[in-house]
Order: structure tokens, then C-alpha cells, then sequence
């Protein structure tokens, strides 16, 4: 019998959710096959089988986000007995799989310096076993001083996972603890029901909460809230819609949150004379696009200027990671692409950026993006970033405030251009100007440096030509 895990797909990759099973039990599953669709932290992909069988068991349903290294599912011959669900004792079984797994992801991705090999590659069976709580848990459970060594880790193999902590957090305020099953928990959750302060008694044994008590509880709210719909006075606000966060976007909430709150963000911001790049540009655009049919952007410019400052200032393209202050060789910038067909982000990564082109950035940037919002980008694509641009000036923006993305160390900010009086050689002209910023992780970047490497960019912005020296 092989158990199919939930693979750790990227480096901060903590949960996943499965969004579609792509075979149901009973069905023949051959080896490399599509099995089923993984929403992770960053990008949708399909997920192979790496076992040939019968898909014995569906132990996690659609819609589930489940920490990696959990079974997801059970393939092996039609009468061969099935272990008991939820076993995790084959743990040498499932860290093959998710080597397996990981050594696929990475045999797509851009070859990178060796400094960062070891950063990449999967953990070792010597580290699963020193860590025993995940990275979010951990954070959290620092901010609410609760003492791990009281937690009972419920995750694979007794780690503590962040539902640990948050059940941690819930006693300390409440005093009690909740009982509910499973099941009950399951339907909770995807009713939007926060059984932790609705109150709901349980029916079950030692007042344990179990799946009628939720689906009772959902038939109260439902009736208290159409009467309050119906009796509220003409004064109150109407609600078009209200759902729980789920999927990508929850993931991406809880990252954001997670950066913000434990991230010491220092932010500075720089007014550049955009028109000599303005000029450069249209020069070569319209013969770019004729004899190439490929359309450059500001946009690319600037990420050739962020690459060129990066080399130069190596310690902006950097990270910390496990109280190690990690300092990056390649310079991998992660471009930010809004889907609005999905309402999310997708960072797709220009890989070796300071050994490219505007040209090559161009062509590259332009299929990235085309596979981005058409759902087509491999993991490998949006993987390994060292930096992100995060560009809002074409919705208007003239300032704004970027969250570092985790592990990275740095963000950049890149706001609308517009025309305004400036002082040229003692007199009044005007020019078009572009705000640029950036914000960087306080822990490991000071801010000399960081003004150092935005007086670099402003100084590449305003002075095109040089990015061609």
C-alpha cells in the first residue's frame, strides 16, 4: 500500500489545498499520471502520481488544506486491507515521496549558485526530526507567549502546527477546552462557523461537539439572520456578500500577516526624473515591436536598473532565514502580476536578471505574464526569487506601501509617472517624475544600505544610457 503525501512544494510552502481530484476511489491510477490539483501559497499546478494502482482511499477532500507530509490519499492493489487513516508510521515511505516530488520541481528549475543549493533542497530526515514545529506556528506562538513544550503536536509525526497553537491561544483566553470531532470541525469550517466562540453545546460524549451539533447551529444562524434581515430598520447596511477566506487568497493573508507582524519593515522613498527613460524608450519601442513583435515596458527597465543595483549591493539581495543572514550570488527578481480572474497575485520570477538584457528581460517578462494569466506557470517559474517589484503605476498610484515578500529581505516599489514644476539649473521647467521606494527587512539591512542602493536606482533611472556601459 503507498500513501500519497502532500508534498512540500517550495521552500515556505507550509499547507496546501487540494482544489480537484482528478481521480475518485476505485479508479486505476497509472505512474506520472495527473492525480489531483494542488493550490499551494503561490501558484495552482497538477500533481502526478508517482505510483502505479488503485486509488484505494481519498483521505482529504477538495477543498482541504492539509500540512505537508500528511496522508492525502492511499493507491494500492483492489483487496489489498488499508491502514488505518491518518497512520503516519511509514515515514520513511513518505520522505521518499516528497524527495521525489521536490527532485521533480527542481529538475525544472534555473540552475542557481551553490551558495544556494543547500537553501533548496529538501529536508533531511536528520532535520524532521530536530524540528518539531512549523516556522508559522512558532512565530505565532511567540507573539502570544505560550510555552511549546506544553503543546501536543498534531501534525505529522507529533509536529506542532499553527491549529496547535491557535487551540493553545483559545484555552489561554477561555479557560476550557473545546472538544469537537473531526467531522464536525470539517463542517465548521467550510460553513464559516468559528465553533471556538459560537458557543454551541455538544451532544456527543463528555460534551463533545459532533457534526449534528454544527449542522444545528447552521440552521439557528441561518433562520436568526434572514429575521434580522427581514426586521432591520431601513438605516441599516445592506450586505451584498460574506464568506470566509479560503483557498489562495487565505494562504496569501496569513503570509502577509505573518510578514508584517514579524518583518521590522524600514520604508524610503525617492523622486526620479523620468524623461530621459521616457525618450530612450520611445526610441526603441516601435522598432522593437515591428521587427520583434514584443512590446517594452517600463517595467523591464526597471528590472534591468533593480539587477544593476543589486550586483552592486549585494547585501539588499538577501534573506534571513533560521536566525541566518543569508546573502544571495544569483539575482532572481519577482515580478507582481495581478489576476483579476482569480482575484490573486502571481510572482513569476526573472531568473539571473543582471546577466540579461533589456531585451531578453522583455521576452521573458512578456511570457511569464502570459502564462500567469492564463493559469499556465510551472512552479519552477515562480520559485526562487531573491527580490520583488511590485509596479502600481499604471492603475494611478502615486506612493504606496509594498509588504516584503518571506523569505525575501527587500521589495521595491514602483508608482505612477506624472508631470510636475521642477528646478533645473536654477530655473522653474517641467518634468515627469516617477516615486520609487523600497522596503526592506531592518534585522539584516541597514538603512544606509538601503538608501545606498535606491540612490543607485534613482541615479540609472535618471540617466538611461548607462544601463548599455
Amino acid at each position: 500500500m503507498y500513501e500519497v503525501i502532500m508534498p512540500k512544494m517550495g521552500e515556505t510552502m507550509e499547507t496546501g489545498i487540494i482544489e480537484k481530484w482528478r481521480k475518485k476511489e476505485g479508479d486505476k491510477v497509472e505512474k506520472g499520471e495527473i492525480l489531483y490539483d494542488l493550490a499551494t501559497d503561490k501558484v495552482s499546478l497538477e500533481v502526478e502520481s508517482f505510483f502505479t494502482g488503485i486509488l484505494r482511499k481519498i483521505v482529504k477532500t477538495e477543498g482541504e488544506e492539509v500540512p505537508i507530509m500528511e496522508i492525502i490519499a492511499y493507491i494500492g492493489e483492489k483487496d489489498e486491507p488499508l491502514p488505518g487513516v491518518g497512520d503516519t508510521s511509514k515515514a520513511e515511505l513518505a520522505t521518499e515521496t516528497v524527495k521525489a516530488q521536490q527532485a521533480k520541481v527542481e529538475e525544472k528549475t534555473p540552475a542557481a549558485d551553490t551558495n544556494n543549493t543547500t537553501i533548496n533542497m529538501p529536508a533531511s530526515e536528520a532535520e524532521a526530526e530536530r524540528v518539531s514545529i512549523s516556522p508559522l506556528a512558532k512565530n505565532l506562538a511567540q507573539s502570544n507567549s505560550i510555552d511549546i513544550s506544553k503543546v501536543k503536536g498534531t501534525g505529522p509525526g507529533g509536529r506542532i502546527v499553527k491549529e496547535d497553537i491557535e487551540e493553545m491561544i483559545s484555552l489561554k483566553s477561555r479557560g476550557t477546552r473545546i472538544f469537537i470531532s473531526p467531522f464536525a470541525k470539517k463542517t465548521a469550517l467550510e460553513s464559516g462557523i468559528d465553533y471556538k466562540s459560537a458557543g454551541i453545546q455538544g451532544t456527543g460524549p463528555g460534551g463533545r461537539i459532533i457534526q449534528s451539533d454544527i449542522a444545528a447551529y447552521s440552521k439557528i444562524g441561518a433562520s436568526a439572520v434572514k429575521e434580522e434581515l427581514v426586521s432591520a430598520p431601513s438605516g441599516e447596511i445592506k450586505v451584498l456578500s460574506a464568506s470566509p477566506l479560503k483557498g489562495v487568497r487565505k494562504i496569501i493573508a496569513e503570509r502577509m500577516v505573518e510578514s508584517k507582524h514579524n518583518i521590522p519593515h524600514i520604508l524610503l522613498y525617492s523622486v526620479c526624473d523620468v524623461t530621459n527613460l521616457i525618450s530612450l524608450r520611445e526610441k526603441i519601442k516601435t522598432k522593437i515591436e515591428k521587427n520583434y513583435g514584443l512590446k517594452i515596458t517600463y517595467t523591464d527597465f526597471i528590472t534591468r536598473i533593480a539587477a544593476i543595483a543589486l550586483s552592486e549591493f549585494k547585501g539588499v539581495n538577501s534573506s534571513l532565514r533560521d536566525e541566518t543572514h543569508i546573502i544571495y550570488d544569483d539575482i532572481n527578481i519577482g515580478i507582481g502580476v495581478s489576476v483579476s480572474a482569480s482575484n490573486s497575485l502571481i510572482v513569476p520570477t526573472i531568473f539571473n536578471a543582471d546577466k540579461k538584457g533589456i531585451f531578453e528581460i522583455a521576452k521573458n517578462r512578456s511570457e511569464l505574464v502570459e502564462k500567469g494569466r492564463n493559469g499556465k506557470l510551472a512552479l519552477a517559474e515562480i520559485s526562487n526569487a531573491t527580490f520583488t517589484i511590485s509596479n502600481l503605476g499604471m492603475y494611478g498610484v502615486r506612493s504606496f506601501t509594498a509588504i516584503i515578500n518571506p523569505p525575501q529581505g527587500a521589495i521595491m516599489m514602483v508608482s505612477e509617472m506624472y508631470e510636475t514644476p521642477v528646478v533645473i539649473n536654477g530655473k522653474i521647467e517641467i518634468s515627469t517624475c516617477m516615486e520609487i521606494g523600497v522596503a526592506v527587512d531592518h534585522r539584516i539591512i541597514d538603512g544606509a544600505l538601503a538608501a545606498q542602493f535606491l540612490q543607485r536606482v534613482k541615479e540609472l533611472v535618471e540617466n538611461p544610457e548607462m544601463l548599455i556601459l
